[in-house]
């Protein structure tokens, strides 16, 4: 993404989309950083988020949806067993190239989240899992969600999943390097190359009533997941 031209997070997915042997959902998994450490969840977990991004937003196998940054496709890989139309972008050209292979029924295009490379109102619901703490500040934020309205049907659904709350930032932050990377260099500090951006929830909020759009907040129910207590869920409806 552009924002972030400035870390290593592109290099990062550009070197494990390249890594990717079989296309399964394990491998998929691993290849979008699910597999290790903070980022961990196991498979029961995933179907479970899956789960919870099908039923908040009623998707059904008449439905169009789209993933922005969807990575190896990890995410949209359980949808196949709905029959919905599947589209997902990622800036990782590697990343989308296996995405394309592991779910051939799917479209998947590179792009910037700030320019999601999809026509307007073309999707009955949309989701990000797992990419807005990669964002460089709010103001991209705000730009990817203008986007997804922009490609959202006018009764669309949105959902922003595993996002960094502020709230819990200190607590987060001596998690992280404290415990997981107790005696190590940690990578992801504010100042370093692989940050992490933490959200208000009231950004959200606030966006929601600029466009007068219904909200609500999930919390982040995945016992694998050593990031879940410090992370939450937004759904954005008209």
């Amino acid at each position: 993404m552009e924002c972030i031209r400035d870390n290593r997070w592109i290099d990062v997915w550009t070197r494990k989309g390249a890594e990717v042997e079989q296309h399964n959902l394990e491998s998929l998994m691993k290849a979008d950083g699910f597999d290790a450490r903070t980022g961990c969840i196991n498979v029961g977990d995933w179907f479970r988020q899956a789960g919870l991004i099908r039923d908040q937003l009623r998707i059904s196998a008449s439905d169009v949806i789209c993933e922005v940054g969807c990575g190896a496709g990890a995410m949209l890989w359980p949808f196949r067993e709905i029959g919905a139309s599947l589209y997902g972008m990622d800036y990782s050209k590697s990343l989308i190239e296996t995405a394309s292979k592991a779910i051939p029924e799917g479209v998947f295009k590179t792009g910037e989240a700030s320019a999601i490379p999809f026509g307007d109102s073309m999707f009955n619901a949309v989701f990000s899992h797992g990419v807005f703490f990669y964002f460089s500040d709010l103001a991209y934020a705000r730009t990817a969600m203008l986007e997804i309205l922009r490609v959202m049907k006018s009764d669309g659904r949105a959902m922003i999943l595993d996002v960094p709350d502020m709230a819990t930032m200190d607590a987060c932050e001596s998690y992280r390097r404290n415990v997981v990377y107790k005696g190590e260099e940690y990578p992801t500090s504010q100042d370093g190359p692989y940050r992490h951006l933490y959200y208000p929830r009231s950004f959200f909020a606030d966006f929601a009533r600029e466009f007068e759009m219904n909200i609500s907040f999930v919390e982040c129910d995945l016992p694998s997941y050593p990031m879940a207590e410090y992370r939450f869920n937004v759904t954005l409806t008209y």
